[in-house]
């Protein structure tokens, strides 16, 4: 019995992810924050594939209490997964907290897959050779970090806040990849491409109303965009390869921030502080 856990999976990539992917399972868990249309992909997803045992479970990755109760479902239930996808994400051009009083690209961005994917090794919900793949973007490259204000109190650049949570994604990746080597979990991340989903409308204003138009100019269709994600989830090649960053299906060079090891190790170890202040340790 195979089982996958699709973040973000109620519209765009991880929608499309779940439609491209659910003949090769036999469990699927789509996560999202929104009731409506967790259960609007429920039923296309059914219609396709009616012996599917799938589930929505309404989460709001931005919030660490919500991440802490989903891995507790998880636990509780005794599920084991073969792949998780951290796809879930967004841009804000506009400096918005959580409730729990982070900066939301980074709540969101890459505290969501380091929490969600840190308390699945501890509750041991992975099987064995599992995977984990995570959406990352193109827009790493040009990004650094600087641990002084990663969430951007001074100077706040909703783009760039974008960048560098992507750049974290791709860094988590190469770090969680040498810890894990000894338990036969692979992970990896890629760039879609540019993919013309919902990204970027949850905001107002004239910033949205570009991103709009350069959707409609240069944008890829979702069917492309999942391509990497489905080659990485059931590739027999993608198994043997861990710690990667994709490409239309091929391992891409990232940008030199990205490779850097002590930079991973920073993020990482910032991480864990961040969490540990909200009661969450690994």
């Amino acid at each position: 019995m195979k089982s996958i856990v699709i973040t973000g999976g109620t519209s765009g990539l991880g929608l499309q992810a779940a439609l491209n992917l659910g003949s090769k399972f036999d469990n699927m868990y789509i996560i999202g924050k929104n009731e409506q249309k967790g259960q609007n992909a429920l039923q296309d997803i059914k219609k396709l594939f009616p012996k599917l045992n799938i589930q929505f479970i309404k989460t709001d990755l931005s919030l660490i209490s919500e991440i802490k109760k989903l891995s507790a479902y998880f636990f509780t239930k005794k599920i084991k997964i073969d792949i998780l996808i951290n796809n879930a994400g967004g841009i804000f051009f506009k400096r918005t907290l959580t409730a729990e009083k982070i900066e939301k690209t980074f709540a969101l961005n890459h505290l969501a897959y380091f929490a969600l994917t840190n308390l699945f090794l501890k509750k041991n919900i992975f099987k064995k050779e599992a995977k984990i793949i995570n959406v990352a973007s193109g827009a790493h490259r040009g990004a650094n970090l600087n641990f002084t204000d990663i969430e951007m109190k001074q100077k706040y650049n909703g783009w760039l806040c974008y960048k560098k949570s992507k750049l974290c994604n791709i860094l988590f990746t190469k770090k969680l990849s040498e810890l894990v080597k000894v338990q036969n979990i692979t992970v990896n991340c890629l760039h879609p491409g540019f993919v013309k989903t919902e990204f970027g409308k949850n905001n107002p204003g004239i910033l949205s109303f570009l991103l709009k138009i350069l959707m409609s100019l240069h944008a890829i269709k979702v069917s492309e965009g999942v391509k990497t994600i489905v080659y990485l989830a059931i590739n027999d090649e993608a198994k043997k390869i861990s710690g990667e960053y994709f490409y239309k299906s091929k391992v891409t060079k990232p940008s030199q921030f990205a490779e850097d090891a002590e930079l991973a190790d920073k993020l990482w170890n910032y991480s864990l502080q961040t969490l540990s202040n909200y009661g969450l340790t690994f």
